[in-house]
């Protein structure tokens, strides 16, 4: 008996879910939840942090400069598309290009939590293995980005902290500059990307 009351409950459950997910359109009257409820589900959705990141959204052409030391800057040329994702909640990024005479191909997110109050990243591309996380904040009212990273290291296989900012120069011009440890230690402008949107 008690097997097929547990069934019945579990089948009205599903039923619950199944007519709420055919309806979408038709969420819980904010009555039926609780304060507390209520400010979770504030947080779930996009803001003004978010509608800064649509601000990046776009085509654009861009040239990077690598600085190395003892060596001359070497610029690379390719293109940047970005576009929001997922109800404008997420920047997605594509990168494509030449580097140093290769192929290049990188792929990026940008968030901004609710809950954790920050913007958090993530990197990937064609010229490694692993995924760089970041973190950090806008400023300027939402046109210049300061985040901190950590990338592994293929040369010493250790962790290795970077620092980027990346700021809208304009509606149609926008930089990222970043920086991680010298030979010395010290801190050192590694890359810089310079993009203007196409036209």
């Amino acid at each position: 008996m008690k097997r097929i009351v547990c069934t019945v409950v579990a089948l009205a459950m599903l039923a619950s879910i199944a007519a709420m997910a055919a309806d979408e359109k038709k969420p819980a009257a904010p009555a039926t939840m609780t304060p507390a409820q209520q400010d979770a589900m504030k947080l779930t959705m996009p803001g003004e942090h978010h509608a800064h990141m649509k601000k990046l959204v776009g085509e654009f052409d861009y040239t990077i400069t690598l600085y190395m030391p003892g060596a001359a800057p070497q610029p690379f040329t390719g293109h940047r598309s970005a576009k929001m994702i997922m109800g404008d909640r997420y920047l997605d990024e594509s990168y494509s290009g030449t580097f140093m005479g290769m192929p290049f191909e990188g792929h990026g997110t940008m968030a901004y939590d609710n809950v954790q109050k920050k913007y958090l990243s993530t990197w990937i591309d064609n010229m490694g293995t692993g995924i760089m996380f970041g973190s950090g904040l806008c400023a300027n009212n939402g046109t210049v980005w300061n985040m901190n990273a950590e990338m592994a290291d293929p040369m010493t296989g250790k962790m290795t902290p970077e620092r980027s900012v990346t700021t809208l120069v304009d509606a149609d011009h926008m930089t990222m500059v970043m920086f991680g440890p010298g030979p010395d230690g010290k801190e050192m402008k590694m890359m810089e990307i310079a993009a203007t949107r196409s036209k």
